[in-house]
């Protein structure tokens, strides 16, 4: 045990980036769980759902506004060291931002507006950090924003209600993505950079958008279709799963750029695999015990995390072949792999949730990860 502890301390040395973004998203993921559980202990399962939906539907929005530049930075600024292209980034998402979020505000209310834009500068300002490899000033920046919208939402909620959680939770995010507009005395008026990268950003949003419509989609689609109360159910199996993919979402985060610089990171996937293997017997082991005591409103969920977590290892294979292929500039690929994977994730969602219910559900968001896995493998042995 000791030999292989000593391996682990060895990869973690050889790249010390690694821990800055591992310690930056896992307490980014615990400061959002406690977040959420105060929420839930606020509200019953149909309050919650329909919460979710608001955060799942601006969050989409965002993707929007970002139209794959946040991807585009990240793969092509550690190559090149382009100023002007991380500059007119940022420009293009501040302006797209306030034209989504107007209309969100219009169409739904105006915390959607701010959502939206909040959302999409503190993308774009977290992919800066990220393409610029300043792994430590990332990390403090997840970190950082999430507890100021912890303790802003606690704050808020005395006297504003859920509304003031909702601002308390927004507010972070557009003080952090605001100072992104630092960057913008260095834009290039021509736009050459982001001109000639054009290519590659449609296809990068292409795949984000689809990319994000399977991660976002079925819980737009529970609340109307299965009822909210359903919704608040799966919603919570579903952040249970998203706090245990915070290993995969690290990896991502830290492959792609060293891939794209040309580090060899097998070592660093490898482990990765392991210790998702050990979150899903964890999961399965322990949520009859934890969900009860912290969640009591939401016993329904316990099965539906178990097989949920059962995802956690081809989630973990996406997020690697993902980094894989983006750094060898093959979005299409992606984009080919999440069109079909989305398509089967949907119609089983609507299948399986009709004959089976919540179970069915919970196993469609399995299928999706298991399909998406099998295509992009492929896909990265093509490269």
């Amino acid at each position: 045990m000791s030999i292989r502890a000593g391996r682990v301390l060895n990869i973690i040395k050889r790249h010390p980036g690694l821990s800055y973004v591992a310690v930056g998203q896992i307490g980014a993921t615990v400061l959002g769980a406690v977040f959420w559980l105060v929420v839930t202990r606020l509200l019953d399962p149909s309050g919650y759902g329909e919460v979710s939906w608001l955060f799942y539907t601006t969050s989409l929005a965002s993707i929007v506004c970002l139209m794959g530049l946040g991807t585009t930075i990240v793969t092509y600024y550690p190559k090149e060291g382009d100023e002007d292209l991380i500059a007119n980034a940022i420009l293009v998402v501040l302006i797209s931002s306030l034209l989504v979020g107007a209309t969100m505000a219009l169409l739904l209310e105006p915390l959607a507006g701010l959502m939206v834009i909040g959302f999409s500068l503190f993308s774009i300002a977290l992919s800066t950090e990220l393409a610029k490899r300043r792994y430590k000033r990332y990390m403090w920046a997840w970190i950082g924003t999430k507890l100021a919208a912890l303790l802003l939402a606690v704050w808020m909620y005395s006297w504003l209600g859920l509304l003031g959680v909702l601002l308390g939770y927004i507010i972070p995010l557009l003080i952090f993505g605001g100072s992104s507009l630092r960057y913008l005395h260095k834009k290039d008026p021509s736009m050459e950079g982001i001109r000639r990268k054009m290519n590659f950003a449609l296809k990068a949003f292409s795949t984000d958008i689809t990319r994000t419509a399977v991660n976002s989609f079925d819980k737009i689609l529970i609340g109307p279709i299965f009822g909210m109360a359903t919704l608040g159910l799966y919603q919570l199996a579903y952040q249970i799963f998203m706090a245990l993919s915070i290993l995969p979402g690290i990896l991502f985060s830290y492959l792609l750029p060293e891939k794209s610089a040309g580090t060899r990171t097998r070592e660093v996937e490898v482990l990765g695999l392991i210790v998702s293997v050990i979150a899903t017997i964890l999961c399965i082991v322990l949520s009859p015990t934890i969900i009860p005591w912290l969640f009591p409103n939401f016993s329904k969920s316990i099965r539906l995390a178990q097989v949920m977590s059962l995802g956690l290892v081809p989630f973990t294979i996406v997020m690697v072949k993902m980094s894989e292929l983006y750094a060898h500039e093959r979005p299409g690929a992606i984009l080919i792999s999440y069109v079909g994977a989305f398509t089967i994730g949907i119609t089983s969602l609507l299948i399986l949730g009709t004959y089976f219910g919540s179970m069915g559900l919970a196993t469609s968001t399995v299928l999706l990860q298991t399909v998406l896995a099998l295509m992009l493998s492929l896909q990265a042995r093509r490269a």
